[in-house]
This record gives C-alpha cells, sequence and structure tokens, in this order.
C-alpha cells in the first residue's frame, strides 16, 4: 500500500493555454518596455521605430488574454477576480493589471499612429485618429509613464506566480522570473528586424539596426546569465537544475535547442551590432522565428515540462500532448489567431490607410 501511494502519478495542473498567455504576454511587455525607453532616450526622434515596435507588441498583447481566458476554462473564473478581493494573490494582482497595460497598448499604439500619419491622405476609417486638438507627443510622455508601470508589473506578476510555489523545487528561485523575462526581451529587437527588413516603407531605416541590436545584445547576455546563474545557485533550485539531464532525453533535447539557438542569434548579433553586414530579409525571417523559439521552448520546459518532474512522489509524471484545444489545437489557434493580428497591422503600416510622415 506504501509503495503505490509513493509511485502514484500526478496529474499536470497547468495545460498549454498557459504556455502560450506567457509567451505573448511576455513579448507584449517586452515590446512595451523598449518602446518606452526608445521614447525617453531618444526623446521622441524614433517615432517609427516606436510604431514598429509598439506594432508588434500590440499584437501579441491582444492574443494573450484571450489565451488566459482559455486556461481559466470558464469566463465567471475572471469575473470572481474582480468581486472578491485577494491582493495577497499574485493572480489577483494580475488580473487587475493586465486590463490597465492592455488599455495603455492600445492607447500607445494610436497616439503613435496619429503623431507618425498625416491628416490628409487618411482612409476614412482611420480619420478618428486626427479628431480634435490633441498634441500625441505630449499625451506620449504620460502615457508611457502608465505602459512602464504596466507592464512592469505583468512581468513580475507572470515571474511571480510560478515563483512563489515550493511544491515544485526548480521553480522556487529568484531566477525564474528574470529568466521569463530577457528570452521575451531578446526575441522582440529580431522580430522588429524582420519586419523593418521584409517591409517595403521601412526597410531603408538602415540606423535601425545598431539601436535593435544593443537591445538584443543586452536580452541574450541577459538570458545566458540569469541561466547560468539558476544552474550554479546553492539551493534545491539550482540542484533541481543540475539534475535536468537525468530525467530524460527530452531536457538533453531542450537544453541543445536553447543553445544553438542562444549561439547563432549572438552571433548574429554581434557581426550586425553597428550596421549591417549580412542584409538579408530571409535570413531575418529564420531568425526571428528562432528567437521566438527559445522563448516559447523555455516556457515550454518551466511551464510544462518541469510538471512532469516528481513533486509529491518517487516517479516522473506522464504527460502527453494531445490533438485537442488542450494541447495541439488550441497552440495552433493561438498562433493563427497572432498571425491574423500581424498580417493585419503590417497592413495598416504599409501606407495603404495611413499617410506616414517622413521621420525616422
Amino acid at each position: 500500500m506504501i509503495r503505490e501511494l509513493l509511485t502514484l502519478p500526478q496529474e499536470i495542473a497547468w495545460l498549454p493555454w498557459a504556455v502560450q498567455y506567457f509567451f505573448f504576454i511576455g513579448l507584449a511587455a517586452s515590446a512595451a518596455l523598449i518602446a518606452v525607453i526608445l521614447r525617453w532616450w531618444k526623446h521622441g526622434e524614433l517615432k517609427g521605430l516606436e510604431l514598429l515596435v509598439m506594432g508588434f507588441g500590440i499584437t501579441a498583447g491582444i492574443v494573450g488574454p484571450i489565451a488566459l481566458l482559455a486556461d481559466l476554462h470558464q469566463p465567471g473564473r475572471f469575473i470572481n477576480f474582480y468581486i472578491q478581493m485577494a491582493p495577497w494573490s499574485w493572480m489577483w494582482i494580475g488580473a487587475v493589471f493586465v486590463p490597465l497595460f492592455i488599455l495603455f497598448l492600445i492607447i500607445q499604439f494610436l497616439l503613435l499612429l496619429r503623431e507618425n500619419s498625416t491628416k490628409e491622405g487618411t482612409y476614412k476609417w482611420f480619420r478618428a485618429l486626427h479628431w480634435g486638438n490633441i498634441n500625441p507627443s505630449f499625451w506620449l510622455q504620460w502615457t508611457s509613464m502608465g505602459l512602464l508601470v504596466t507592464a512592469f508589473m505583468i512581468l513580475l506578476y507572470t515571474g511571480k506566480e510560478i515563483n512563489v510555489l515550493r511544491s515544485q523545487p526548480i521553480w522556487f528561485t529568484p531566477w525564474l522570473p528574470w529568466v521569463l523575462f530577457f528570452t521575451a526581451f531578446q526575441a522582440v529587437p529580431m522580430c522588429v528586424k524582420a519586419w523593418n527588413s521584409l517591409s517595403s516603407r521601412w526597410s531603408q531605416r538602415q540606423d535601425h539596426t545598431a539601436i535593435l541590436s544593443r537591445f538584443q545584445l543586452v536580452g541574450l547576455i541577459g538570458v545566458a546569465f540569469t541561466l547560468i546563474g539558476w544552474a550554479m545557485s546553492d539551493t534545491p533550485a539550482g540542484a533541481a537544475f543540475r539534475s535536468l539531464p537525468e530525467k530524460g532525453s527530452v531536457w538533453f533535447t531542450i537544453g541543445l535547442s536553447l543553445l544553438i539557438y542562444w549561439l547563432v542569434l549572438m552571433i548574429y548579433t554581434l557581426v550586425n551590432f553597428n550596421k549591417r553586414r549580412i542584409n538579408c530579409r530571409w535570413i531575418d525571417l529564420l531568425l526571428a522565428l528562432g528567437s521566438l523559439s527559445l522563448a516559447w521552448t523555455i516556457r515550454w520546459a518551466i511551464l510544462m515540462q518541469s510538471q512532469t518532474l516528481p513533486k509529491y512522489n518517487v516517479v516522473i509524471n506522464p504527460y502527453h500532448l494531445d490533438w485537442g484545444f488542450s494541447g495541439f489545437l488550441g497552440i495552433l489557434s493561438t498562433f493563427g489567431l497572432w498571425l491574423t493580428l500581424v498580417i493585419v497591422v503590417w497592413s495598416l503600416l504599409q501606407d495603404r490607410w495611413l499617410t506616414f510622415k517622413a521621420v525616422k
């Protein structure tokens, strides 16, 4: 009887919907941080680059909460966060800041659209952007503060929501929130590089390469530093991290893929650090997919694969990705929705609906 209790497999609590949410909301929050840094660092001189970054961020910011609602399964669960105060809960804090973050994300994007475009030549459906005597450059200073605060809280709560759980030793470490942040942060500049090179309107702005490369270098160094720090820490989480190769070949595959992604992206970033030496849009697109894969793979390893590790038992908890909405179809649908939004925003920023100013 004791032997049967010790070897009873535990059910998986989090489903792939959670991976999709953490992935997209991390991209959106990282894009928001980069846009705010550009606004304050360059004092609004790189309006076009800000718009590209926010255009990328808003697509991920819309998909993320949709994946979250799917993960909660019932709308009532989301409503309960607002009718029951629980400020000690990171999930409750997230429920408060997620809508605020999306609101500031949309406002920031619309103000940047107005700042970068002219009233003349704007398609009739979008003329509302230029109603009134609003000075977008003035208001962007204030909305950037709100966006910065809410983006920081999103990154904090998503990390702490996992970090506070003591049931799985590998999660209970202060390195985990930083890993989630830097893996998302490094993906945004590479994706914007690909957007910039593939876009007929923005492709001639070569000065973006150096700035985006600096952001990406910070992200890649952060990924390496936090993962090494996690592995070398003298804590139960560090010991659990170091023992992962003993838990099955899947962990070796995950580790090898992350290392390959990181090395290729680092080499490309250093080669193109000051100016473009490799000017191929298809290489940019391939590496953008690689940077996204790095961010997604680390979240799958932390949120899903780590649930197979023993918690209250002594055996590996089995998990098999099913083909329904709680598995592969759910992953495919969120990526499909995101691709649709990327195409919509892409079309919006191609001078088809708005007449853009000649800015950097």
